[in-house]
């Protein structure tokens, strides 16, 4: 299956995926993003960099490839005069959907409102918050950014399907083991979240240089994965979060195990690419 959600879709869907008894509830994921919102509203930063997991990232589509190390560097930041001169007053967190959710960690599709002091919008924006638990709390390991929510309907299911198609090009190049294809269906500086963990590369070249695909099918025996489902969540302007279903196979179509992941794309010079991915994946 692989289409377009719309915007009522989203704020109704509930997803219930297979996962391990330790899967991070929805309730404590979504509540994880209600703090991150309550914190940012008491204009202090070291509240607001405490909700968060570290190291931290937010990439966006101009994503500079920055990690924040601790709370301290979060924090220092962070500008509230800047952010009080466009006229803000307070943010609204409009929705907070668990999509996928795993061992200690979980992908939750957000929508915020700034507002001015007579509660009139200054602007929306998408974001999926990857949500991850460490010693029996939880908080906020990464935000993929798709961008303000202010599209038509024709430009959306533009964004959306162009992004769709680079998840797709980066798939069948894995499958191909094609390293060039590969890199060319992501964008640089990229980064991945997973299970706590923050990684960046700046090139293509780093990143080909770093990844055995010999190394890798040995190690799970896999022969080939598929895209069960893909579906794109929040589209903006220049970023999109596509969800996806993956299942691992080896020799002679044999079932390895299936994972969900999250899929920033992001567009620049007319070109989509996959800018980072947050993985629940199982251990090899």
């Amino acid at each position: 299956m692989r289409r377009v959600l719309s915007q009522l879709d989203l704020l109704a869907l509930t997803v219930v995926l297979a996962a391990p008894a330790a899967a991070l509830a929805g309730g404590e994921a979504t509540q994880a993003v209600h703090r991150f919102i309550e914190a940012w509203n008491t204009r202090e930063p070291a509240a607001f960099a405490a909700t968060l997991r570290y190291p931290h990232v937010r990439p966006a589509a101009d994503f500079d490839g920055r990690v924040f190390a601790d709370a301290e560097a979060y924090a220092a930041t962070i500008d509230f005069d800047r952010v009080l001169a466009t006229g803000w007053d307070r943010t609204r967190l409009d929705s907070a959907t668990v999509v996928q959710a795993g061992e200690g960690q979980a992908h939750v599709a957000g929508r915020y409102t700034r507002l001015r002091a007579d509660g009139s919008g200054i602007w929306s924006n998408q974001i999926t918050y990857v949500v991850t638990e460490k010693d029996g709390s939880t908080g906020i390991q990464a935000r993929l950014a798709a961008g303000l929510d202010d599209l038509s309907e024709s430009d959306r299911e533009a964004n959306a399907a162009a992004a769709v198609a680079a998840v797709e090009r980066y798939l069948d190049a894995f499958n191909a083991r094609d390293e060039v294809a590969m890199t060319d269906a992501m964008r640089f500086p990229h980064v991945r979240v997973g299970r706590g963990g923050v990684r960046t590369w700046r090139s293509a070249a780093e990143y080909r240089d770093g990844f055995d695909f010999d190394g890798f099918a040995e190690r799970l025996g896999w022969e080939h994965s598929e895209a069960d489902s893909m579906e794109a969540i929040q589209v903006g302007a220049r970023g999109v979060n596509v969800a996806v279903r993956i299942t691992r196979y080896g020799a002679g179509g044999t079932l390895i195990h299936s994972f969900d992941t999250i899929y920033l794309v992001t567009e620049k010079d007319g070109h989509w690419g996959i800018r980072a991915g947050s993985s629940i994946a199982p251990s090899p």
